[in-house]
C-alpha cells in the first residue's frame, strides 16, 4: 500500500507516531460496542487517518480474527495529541453453538496498523485492557465489526 492517502497533500499516519489502545467496554451482549480501539498522534505534526486501521487478533499460527469496517470511508486529520476512536462490535462470549474463535483462557496476540501504511510499516502490538487500564485477555467469538472512526472530543 502507498503511504500517501487519497487526500493528496496530507501525510498518512504511521505506526511510529501513533500510540494504540484497546479497551474492552463490556462482555455481555448489548447493542453498544464491546471494545474501543484508539490511536493517539504522539508525533510533532498532524497526519491523515483516512479510512480504517487493520486489526488482527490471533493465536500464534492458529485461529485468527480480522476486523471489518461496517460504515463508509472517513477522512480525519489527526493533530498532535489528538485521538481517533473506533468502536468495535463482536461477541465476547461463546456463540449459541459453543463456537469461539479466540476462547476465554487463551492469550491472543493483537496487532494494529494505520490506514495507508508505508510498505515497511508492520504495525504495533496492542494489549487489551479494561476501562481502569488493567491488562486483560481478549475473547473474540466471531468477526469484529468496526464502527466509524471519530475524533475524541477535546477535554
Amino acid at each position: 500500500m502507498s503511504p500517501t492517502p487519497p487526500t493528496g497533500t496530507r501525510v498518512a499516519c504511521g505506526t511510529e507516531q501513533l500510540r494504540w489502545r484497546l479497551t474492552r467496554l463490556t462482555v455481555k451482549p448489548t447493542k453498544g460496542p464491546t471494545a474501543l480501539l484508539s490511536a493517539t498522534n504522539t508525533g510533532a505534526t498532524p497526519c491523515a487517518f483516512d479510512g480504517y486501521p487493520d486489526l488482527e487478533v490471533h493465536l500464534g499460527k492458529g485461529p485468527a480474527v480480522d476486523a471489518k469496517p461496517t460504515t463508509t470511508r472517513v477522512r480525519l486529520l489527526l493533530g498532535h495529541g489528538r485521538t481517533v476512536e473506533i468502536p468495535l462490535f463482536y461477541p465476547a462470549v461463546r456463540l449459541r453453538d459453543g463456537y469461539c474463535a479466540i476462547p476465554p483462557g487463551e492469550d491472543p496476540e493483537i496487532s494494529a496498523r494505520p490506514p495507508h501504511p508505508a510498505s515497511t510499516d508492520y504495525g504495533a502490538s496492542v494489549q487489551m485492557s479494561d476501562p481502569q487500564g488493567r491488562q486483560i485477555r481478549a475473547t473474540v467469538c466471531d468477526t469484529i465489526h468496526m464502527g466509524s472512526p471519530r475524533l475524541r472530543p477535546v477535554a
